[in-house]
């Protein structure tokens, strides 16, 4: 009876598949002696080796697809998920409070001003990076320079707080397709990202243009009374699907749920704004330059940073918040649907609820971008009209901002000799201020001074740290002055010093400072002194 051979089959690689059948062949065919490379045997058993590696590459790409958790794949990610009802956000577009400075009218000259929708500004360059176009997508907008909606400023100027725009510009009418009369029609839009709110699309039926209905899907959706209506064969209805690489595919239906465009030429057409990515989140003061003459503009600017700009959603991040709107139903119940319906709205990157009463919901919200800012208020207006018909009936749902909390950090370094003491500083107040990013730090988030010791110690060039102040900005710190004249009692200068020293450190007594659910901690002042070192 033939004793089986033992082949590991986790082994996958070309060595390994290339050692089990060298072993394989001596147990079926030890005639089988001459094993050089010269050998066609061995030549065939190389070339099945290397073709098996290339094989069981792929089977493992496609098994490490069909799961969440390993999934590296974006366009598999997208088909999983879709199979429970979640689309991968696309890319966001950031939005931006404006303040406009108005110079006054000359007597009897006329006071109302126009601000057209679709008019234009844009950020600076700046760092090597490309002027940002903002637009405003609201209504014409009358403002009458005599009356309260503007207020006098230094220098003679008129302000008008709070113009909102978003980071994009509108693209001209677009033939997107000749329809042919048949089922499931997809067609793709020529430019973006896509301000999905902004897409209308329109069908030349024989009689002339008609916009169509945009859906999230084409089986049911809920009308603005909260009703679910199924689409029809009469249903003049089509849904927009974002692929792999955020091209838009605009999708129509198949008779059954969602009428189908007539056969025609050139019959499908779409206008529609581009805009969004991590890009559009421009700094303060930033937004300065007006594309469309207004009347009696003098000057333009953003107060706070652009925020709510956002790259498309990861596949790590669809691995852990689909599964949660899976199971929320779309419906907001509980406090973490709340949370997690946020975080699938688009331009928000972190969210925290919490129940003031049995029937309202404070939802604090903090936007895309690079600093712990106030989301603006096209935001907060997307946001209320995204819980509309998902709160439940009764729930009052209020947008708030996050509270920044900054943090004071003074730390005392050593330098190691020969390394520069300039770039030693440098590097510790970049690890610090990574420490205390803005990506790294959430909701409630307490801070530890391990953490600080920690990221500070394994740079190379410091031989010892000191954090003489680790605390928040807003908290009531020790007299340190009166502190000090007890120093008067102690008679030897090297026990003075050492108090003295005791004394000066502003620390948090256990080394940790506690942070609220509806707090950030965010990095105030940082100072970072050198002192000399040993040899």
């Amino acid at each position: 009876m033939d004793t089986p051979v033992s082949i590991d089959y986790t082994n996958k690689d070309f060595a390994s598949l290339r050692q089990a059948m060298l072993a394989l062949a001596r147990y079926r065919l030890p005639e089988w002696t001459d094993q050089s490379p010269a050998d066609l045997g061995m030549v065939l058993l190389d070339m099945f080796a290397y073709m098996g590696d290339v094989i069981l590459y792929y089977q493992d790409r496609i098994a490490n697809n069909l799961f969440p958790l390993p999934m590296t794949e974006r366009r598999a990610a997208q088909h999983l998920l879709r199979l429970i009802g979640y689309e991968m956000g696309p890319p966001q577009a950031a939005a931006a409070d404006l303040d406009l400075l108005f110079n006054p009218p000359a007597p009897a000259a006329p006071t109302l001003v126009v601000v057209p929708s679709g008019v234009q500004f844009a950020s600076q360059p700046g760092a090597g990076g490309a002027a940002q176009t903002f637009e405003y997508l609201g209504p014409n907008l009358n403002i009458d320079l005599a009356s309260a909606q503007v207020r006098p400023v230094a220098g003679g100027k008129l302000l008008y707080p709070g113009l909102q725009v978003r980071h994009g510009q509108s693209r001209p009418l677009e033939i997107i397709g000749s329809s042919t009369g048949e089922p499931n029609q997809s067609f793709r839009l020529a430019q973006s990202p896509l301000i999905l709110e902004t897409l209308v699309v329109e069908v030349n039926e024989g009689a002339g243009w008609i916009p169509w209905d945009r859906r999230e899907s084409l089986l049911f959706y809920t009308d603005s009374g909260g009703r679910v209506v199924v689409s029809g064969p009469e249903s003049r209805d089509f849904t927009v699907q974002f692929d792999e690489h955020d091209a838009v595919w605009v999708i129509f239906g198949d008779g059954i749920y969602g009428r189908i465009p007539p056969a025609g030429t050139n019959n499908l057409r779409a206008t529609y704004h581009t805009g969004g990515g991590a890009v559009g989140n421009v700094p303060a003061r930033a937004i300065t330059v007006i594309r469309t003459a207004i009347p009696q503009l003098a000057s333009v600017t953003n107060p706070l940073p652009a925020a709510g700009g956002a790259d498309h959603e990861t596949v790590d991040h669809a691995v852990r918040f689909g599964p949660l709107a899976y199971r929320s139903g779309q419906r907001a119940v509980t406090l973490s649907d709340y949370e997690a319906l946020a975080m699938t709205a688009g331009g928000v990157a972190r969210a925290k609820a919490h129940a003031v009463a049995w029937n309202q919901v404070d939802l604090y919200v903090a936007p895309e971008g690079d600093t712990c800012a106030p989301p603006p208020e096209d935001l907060k207006k997307r946001l209320q009209a995204f819980f509309e018909d998902r709160r439940m009936a009764g729930t009052l749902v209020r947008i708030l901002d996050p509270l920044c909390v900054p943090i004071d950090i003074a730390i005392e370094v050593t330098p190691a000799p020969h390394f520069p003491p300039d770039g030693v500083r440098q590097a510790v107040e970049n690890a610090v201020r990574d420490l205390l990013a803005y990506r790294n730090m959430d909701f409630g988030q307490s801070l530890f001074l391990s953490a600080i010791y920690g990221a500070l110690k394994a740079l190379p060039g410091v031989i010892a740290v000191t954090v003489t102040r680790f605390r928040r900005q807003d908290s009531v710190q020790a007299d340190v002055e009166i502190a000090r004249q007890a120093e008067a009692l102690m008679a030897l200068p090297q026990i003075q010093e050492l108090v003295r020293r005791a004394l000066e450190l502003d620390v948090e007594a256990d080394g940790r400072i506690e942070i609220d659910e509806e707090e950030i901690p965010t990095i105030g002042v940082l100072t970072v002194t050198l002192i000399e070192g040993v040899g």
